[in-house]
């Protein structure tokens, strides 16, 4: 697979058009989604590089195009410089969601980067808050998730981690017929939201889908390779002790969250 590099990258999918704006009686157009997709594979030496090609991202994109969201609908960032990008992926989903609409944000990478350099524990609750919609969906890729998505309890909408809050996440890093590219929980996340039948995204059974996929990933992939067992012990870590791994808990609001776009 080709590698490349994109630094600071902000990418509205497709340009917004502008259309008039109708008479009073326009009727109201049904709720549809918006997503902010945030993935961070370069640092600039701060942590080691994630060469995965931003293949998360990409498949959460490519799940969403394919079940219909507009691409005017979706905000692509990637290795931002920003300090406030959560700020401001945030509003722009503020900006633009509507009551019963669904607004997704998905983020992926380094976890040391997204609390100690983006300050993940002090800011995001009150800035999920601002994003008027009890469809509310956040979907974390890295080590430790679960502790990112904590920051959701009690605010309606759904947040899916891809580990639990003491897991380590184990990402490949080559694209052959064992061993998956990137995350596996977002590899199967995106291939449930792809595979549901309807016009609405059911994300909580999606979750489902995704951790039984990434738990039997690593059952009969991941813990049969000793190089990759190696990276969880070198960090303390023996998942192959444990029953089953990863075990993330989803965590829902008052309302579940679907769309129907």
């Amino acid at each position: 697979m080709k590698r490349y590099r994109l630094a600071g990258v902000a990418v509205l999918v497709a340009a917004i058009l502008t259309m008039p704006r109708g008479s009073a009686a326009t009727p109201v157009p049904p709720p549809s989604g918006w997503a902010v997709l945030i993935e961070y594979d370069s640092y600039r030496g701060r942590y080691p590089d994630l060469a995965v090609g931003y293949v998360n991202s990409g498949r959460i994109l490519d799940a969403l195009m394919r079940r219909g969201w507009p691409p005017d609908h979706i905000l692509l960032i990637r290795d931002s410089p920003d300090g406030g990008v959560l700020r401001h992926a945030t509003a722009w989903l503020a900006e633009r969601v509507r009551p019963g609409d669904t607004a997704l944000l998905y983020v992926s990478g380094e976890y040391q980067f997204f609390v100690g350099d983006l300050s993940w524990n002090t800011t995001f609750r009150r800035l999920w808050r601002r994003i008027m919609t009890s469809r509310r969906v956040l979907i974390v890729e890295t080590c430790f998730a679960e502790r990112l998505t904590a920051a959701t309890a009690g605010i309606p909408g759904l947040a899916l981690p891809a580990v639990g809050r003491d897991e380590l996440d184990w990402w490949g890093f080559h694209d052959t017929a064992r061993v998956i590219e990137g995350g596996s929980f977002t590899y199967f996340l995106a291939r449930a939201v792809e595979s549901q039948s309807g016009d609405t995204l059911d994300f909580a059974e999606a979750f489902g889908t995704a951790v039984a996929g990434a738990q039997e990933y690593f059952r009969t992939v991941v813990a049969a390779m000793p190089a990759a067992l190696n990276s969880f012990h070198t960090r303390g870590s023996y998942p192959e002790r444990l029953s089953t791994f990863p075990n993330p808990r989803l965590v829902r609001g008052t309302e579940n969250a679907t769309t129907d776009r």
